[in-house]
């Protein structure tokens, strides 16, 4: 009875009538067709002929679906959680990741900045006055664009140094006398320059202790997907149990994004030149295997708010007395996501030869036979 129970509760209509409306639109059409070739060319020719042409059609809609990663498509492409590391002091699985240093490592993403007045002016002009890295995601987010900077763009960004950014000009000369003579004094060019210089100078400052690890900025179309896995990731192991007891995204920050291999270079592609562009695309193209990648999220907990009834949540922030970060590790799995429609364009191929091809050889036997009884009566 119970196993009545389950059969009865199990919606076969939808299933079974989607079915037989395929099987009665595909036995319609293609006996249709079938039926119109065998009256016009007889049983065997029109069945040749039909089974060619349903062949070739679906070897053209199998090549559309490979190409465009459509209709019968395969496993897509996605993140793997390979490990969720709570303390750097316990080994980690992946070999990779150890390379990678921990948050207490990593240099202090203000201090850097710092370092570099005539940016520190920039970006507080175009982040607002007092504004500070909270990571060095954040720091190179801003820095990022800066190292293909035009000199149309940064005076935009110039212009508003001199009202958020005063307090730096006042204690650095330099950098004062490179936005006043590029505001007012034509020299756009050498503030171009020297910013895409410093910039380029940070940002390899911040790749240097990650050796050949990967800091992606926020706008890194790579992050969001890797971000959105770790998430799961840290759900999933309960690595920051909130106030019910389970971990939810309000109940940590996430730092920073790390990638490791890939066939894409970390900088954007579209700082080299057109050719450098051109010849990466050829070399990725004829690569056959891909590189291993790996990425690596590290989150710190954020702090707990009480927040009223009706009333704005305060901006997320870290907790002062986190006392390590958690690292979620994933690979990345290629997927077969055009390889299933690979596989039946290639069937569908065979199948096309096979009907064309023992059409050719009846075509062949027919003009024989047709020329033999064509010159049979002329020697009379």
């Amino acid at each position: 009875m119970n196993a009545l129970g389950l059969l009865s509760a199990v919606a076969f209509d939808p299933t079974i009538r989607g079915v037989m409306v395929v099987v009665v639109s595909t036995l319609l059409w293609g006996g249709s067709l079938y039926t119109i070739l065998m009256t016009n060319t007889g049983v065997r020719v029109g069945f040749l002929l039909a089974m060619s042409g349903t062949f070739g059609w679906c070897f053209l809609m199998g090549t559309i679906w490979t190409i465009y990663g459509i209709g019968l498509i395969g496993r897509a492409p996605a993140w793997m959680i390979t490990d969720v590391n709570h303390d750097r002091n316990v080994t980690i699985e992946v070999e990779a990741a150890k390379e990678l240093p921990a948050h207490a490592d990593l240099a202090d993403p203000i201090a850097l900045l710092d370092e570099y007045p005539l940016l520190k002016a920039l970006a507080w002009a175009a982040e607002g006055e007092g504004w500070e890295p909270s990571s060095l995601t954040k720091l190179k987010t801003v820095i990022q664009p800066w190292v293909t900077v035009s000199t149309r763009d940064v005076i935009d960004v110039a212009r508003n140094a001199e009202a958020n950014a005063a307090e730096v000009l006042a204690s650095d000369a330099e950098a004062a006398s490179l936005i006043d003579g590029a505001l007012n004094g034509g020299k756009g060019d050498d503030l171009r320059d020297a910013v895409r210089s410093q910039s380029r100078e940070l940002r390899d400052e911040i790749a240097a202790p990650l050796g050949d690890w990967c800091l992606l900025t926020e706008s890194d179309p790579r992050r969001g997907e890797a971000q959105a896995s770790a998430d799961a990731a840290f759900a999933e192991a309960n690595a920051f149990p909130g106030r019910d007891g389970a971990t939810d995204t309000s109940d940590y920050l996430i730092q920073n994004v790390f990638l490791y291999g890939g066939k894409e270079p970390c900088d954007p592609i579209t700082e080299k030149s057109s050719f450098d562009q051109a010849l990466h695309r050829i070399a990725t193209t004829i690569e056959v295997k891909n590189p291993t990648m790996y990425a690596a999220a590290t989150a710190l907990r954020g702090l707990e708010y009480n927040v009223e009834p009706g009333s704005t949540p305060p901006r997320a922030a870290i907790d002062p007395a986190a006392d390590s970060e958690v690292t979620a590790v994933m690979l990345r799995n290629l997927g077969n996501k055009r390889f299933i429609p690979f596989c039946f364009a290639l069937v569908n191929l065979i199948g096309f030869a096979i009907f064309t091809t023992i059409l050719h050889y009846r075509d062949k036997q027919a003009m024989a036979v047709r020329a033999a009884f064509a010159g049979a009566g002329k020697g009379k």
